[in-house]
């Protein structure tokens, strides 16, 4: 399985990120893809970006850099206590798309009971599109109470290659959260979660549990640009491929 757009990356607007648009855009290309989805972290992180980095994407940053199509968009924190996101819905009403994802930093529920009413929550508010790395051990919820909702609520649910990496103890969760998708036919994203350009589009350890799913390509609405197309087409009205046909293509080279 390959994928033709990396939807969750980040850029040095979050600190702990190290490479520029630019650059994520020059790594997207070179990992052969068409799109790249442009991530950062919302203020409740730390070091994450504020509102107006958001809502100023729009304005600031071409649809088509270095030859790839940016998807502007966010990874929002779940606070609690009721599943609110971290930026504004006039911010969040900006952009292409939102994942929205529980950290440590930010969410400090461990009980699952709890942490599953408020995902619950989440799957209730229609600016989430993407739910971002679900099977962090340490913020484990009743699964298939929410995976069985999510088409309910037009939810797309990420594989993340970095939680392999940064989230230890999260294969055996991903596995089961891929497998749940796989049998109430919820669409997912598979993304490296790059926080270096080099790292765009590096889904090893994601792309074996899709595999161990016997996941369908079909439900990967990244894994073609057909799949991109139609999912963006339908969600945002995004002409992804017509644009990138006909659109202006801005570079420093």
């Amino acid at each position: 399985m390959k994928i033709v757009a990396d939807l969750h990356t980040h850029t040095n607007v979050s600190h702990h990120a190290y490479s520029t648009i630019i650059e994520m855009c020059k790594g997207a290309k070179k990992a052969g893809h068409i799109a790249i989805g442009n991530t950062d972290h919302g203020p409740a992180m730390e070091d994450g970006a504020h509102q107006w980095h958001f809502q100023s994407l729009q304005m600031f940053i071409p649809r088509i850099l270095e030859g790839v199509y940016v998807l502007r968009g966010a990874e929002a924190n779940i606070l609690q206590p009721d599943g609110r996101l971290d930026i504004p819905d006039h911010v969040l009403d900006t952009l292409d798309y939102v994942v929205a994802s529980i950290h440590n930093e930010t969410f400090l529920e461990r009980d699952p009971d709890r942490i599953t009413e408020i995902m619950l929550k989440v799957l209730e508010n229609p600016r989430v599109d993407i739910l971002g790395h679900l099977g962090s051990p340490a913020f484990k919820f009743d699964y298939e109470k929410v995976i069985a909702k999510c088409n309910e609520y037009d939810k797309v649910v990420e594989v993340n290659n970095n939680s392999f990496y940064a989230r230890k103890g999260s294969k055996e969760n991903c596995l089961e959260i891929a497998k749940l998708c796989k049998k109430y036919e919820v669409p997912i994203s598979v993304n490296s979660d790059a926080h270096f350009c080099l790292g765009v589009g590096k889904i090893d350890r994601a792309k074996g549990i899709i595999e161990a799913a016997d996941f369908p390509e079909e439900l990967i609405i990244n894994a073609s640009a057909e799949n991109l197309q139609n999912y963006f087409m339908r969600k945002k009205g995004l002409d992804i491929l017509g644009e990138i046909e006909s659109g202006e293509n801005h570079t420093l080279d």
